[in-house]
């Protein structure tokens, strides 16, 4: 009977609210949130029932001593029945971790994860490189253009083996200017990426890139991208003189299979 599950939530000892709060019904939980048993200790349970209903969560939000606590803001926030304007308070207090995790939780409607999304790009200025780099590893397609502007060799390592970085990302890393010799070495450098056409094109266009990368790429190139290199101003006279050898070797192959033929 409903308003027997209300009387036993409302007169339930600590221990017997702990137990039953997770998957508890509606009428109990109604009679729980009156209890004077419920505590504190009680929160975590109650906000961990997925049919907690927005009337109960948003009484739970207006109790300033439960707010304040961290994992009280979380809760709520990734509970499904949240009121969206709720969860939108919220978000302001979660650290980046949870923002992330608010991007990337199906359950969240577009808008939350949005505005996670907007929050946790702004809070990407004033992270350390520690968290940028632990952010670059599972950060999703909106969040990668602010990390990769970041630059830091480190950073770009961290984001180089993030599954959702695309080519054009890579392809951005490469040819920014202010982008370090270290930077652009690790892009050369990585298994996933080193061996795409483009991206070694463009780290042959940056001037700041190492020789040592450059002269790796050079004998995979066609004769039409050898001369590119060489045409262009910034290119090393190590690099240059090699893509000039290699040209050489190739126009004078091509020249034997003409005879040949």
């Amino acid at each position: 009977m409903p308003e027997q599950q209300f009387l036993e939530g409302k007169a339930a000892r600590p221990a017997e609210l702990k137990l039953r709060l997770r998957r508890a019904g509606l009428e109990y939980l109604q009679g729980a949130v009156q209890n004077p048993n419920f505590n504190e200790a009680h929160l975590e349970p109650i906000l961990s029932n997925p049919d907690l209903p927005a009337g109960l969560i948003q009484g739970l939000a207006a109790q300033k001593q439960y707010l304040a606590r961290y994992e009280v803001k979380r809760a709520i926030v990734f509970h499904r029945n949240t009121p969206r304007a709720l969860k939108l308070n919220l978000l302001h207090f979660l650290g980046w971790r949870d923002l992330a995790r608010v991007v990337e939780d199906p359950p969240q409607v577009p808008p939350v994860k949005r505005a996670a999304e907007t929050l946790l790009k702004k809070r990407i200025e004033e992270m350390a490189v520690g968290e940028k780099i632990a952010l670059a590893r599972i950060a999703g397609p909106g969040v990668i253009p602010a990390l990769r502007v970041d630059l830091h060799p480190d950073v770009i390592a961290a984001l180089l083996i993030n599954p959702r970085l695309t080519e054009d990302e890579v392809l951005a890393i490469c040819s920014e200017e202010r982008a370090s010799p270290a930077a652009l070495s690790t892009v050369g450098a990585n298994p996933r990426w080193r061996g795409r056409h483009a991206v070694r094109m463009a780290l042959l266009r940056n001037a700041a890139t190492p020789a040592k990368v450059s002269l790796e790429f050079l004998d995979t190139l066609a004769g039409i991208d050898l001369r590119e290199i060489i045409a262009l101003p910034a290119t090393p006279r190590l690099v240059r003189a090699t893509a000039r050898q290699l040209l050489k070797s190739s126009d004078a192959i091509v020249d034997r299979k003409k005879v040949v033929s």
